[in-house]
């Protein structure tokens, strides 16, 4: 075994020399994500109730945590309260129906068209800066306070994210892989059903959550300013009658409305692209 000089080290030659040893790092152990949330719930319940307690704000404007769930679980066991989330849930799903009826097919055509894509680009990126909320006036002066005018304000607004993520993933497929599919003889429909909707699949599953979520929010708070019959007609009656607890009520009863939006239709999003990196890698 020789030793030779390089650049004023001793190497030796021959053999392999060991690695140096790997500092050690410290282990940090991460607080588990249920145990977080928990803990984040618990925080605001408490820093509510402290606020309710000590008459920070006034009663006629702050009700206490525990009478309003104790509350919301009273107007759970009322009929009333189930019609109006049934006519709050029709509006939203027929809502993101038509938005998924429109928005997927015009994503596929405008962003397999240069063309297209840059003639309608001006009027999308201005339609879709135009708030859902200001065509409130216009709808309740055509509809009235109707189903019809919450569903010409809500169906506008869950439509756009569903375009955008439908045209991004449609732009964003590897063109290698078209070029393949075109090699082994696939015509324009048998490339985009094969091909190019696999590949945007993840972006259009990410852009019906977003207008899932969308869609009820914009649909209840429609329901609060125009009063037609739902879930956000019960909070503005309650707040006009000056019933402090209702109000906190209902409004925790449209928190959960979208909260379980949102955990459905990530569960769905995680199932339909399961085969997606970004879904196993947080499996």
């Amino acid at each position: 075994m020789s030793e030779r000089v390089v650049e004023g080290r001793a190497v030796m030659s021959g053999a392999s020399q060991p690695a140096p040893p790997a500092a050690a790092r410290p282990t940090r152990r991460a607080v588990p994500a249920p145990v977080s949330q928990v803990a984040a719930v618990a925080a605001i319940l408490a820093v509510w109730s402290w606020l309710a307690a000590t008459d920070q704000v006034s009663d006629s404007a702050l009700a206490g945590s525990v009478e309003s769930f104790a509350r919301l679980a009273e107007v759970l066991g009322t009929s009333e309260s189930w019609a109006a989330i049934g006519q709050t849930l029709t509006a939203w799903s027929i809502s993101l129906a038509v938005a998924l009826a429109v928005a997927v097919p015009l994503g596929l055509l405008l962003g397999r068209s240069m063309l297209a894509y840059r003639s309608s680009r001006f009027t999308i990126d201005f339609l879709r800066t135009i708030p859902a909320l200001g065509l409130i006036p216009l709808a309740a002066l055509v509809y009235g306070a109707s189903r019809e005018a919450v569903l010409i304000i809500v169906i506008p607004a869950c439509i756009w994210p569903l375009l955008l993520q439908t045209i991004y993933g449609v732009r964003d497929t590897d063109p290698v892989a078209i070029e393949t599919a075109r090699s082994y003889g696939l015509g324009r429909w048998s490339i985009l059903g094969r091909v190019v909707l696999p590949s945007a699949l993840p972006y259009i599953a990410t852009g019906i959550r977003l207008s899932a979520i969308i869609a009820m929010l914009v649909a209840i708070s429609v329901e609060l300013l125009v009063l037609v019959p739902g879930v956000g007609s019960l909070i503005a009656v309650a707040q006009r009658n000056g019933e402090t607890v209702d109000v906190y009520a209902y409004t925790l009863l449209a928190g959960f409305l979208g909260l379980a939006v949102v955990l459905l239709f990530s569960r769905l999003e995680r199932r339909v692209i399961a085969w997606h990196p970004s879904v196993r890698g947080h499996r």
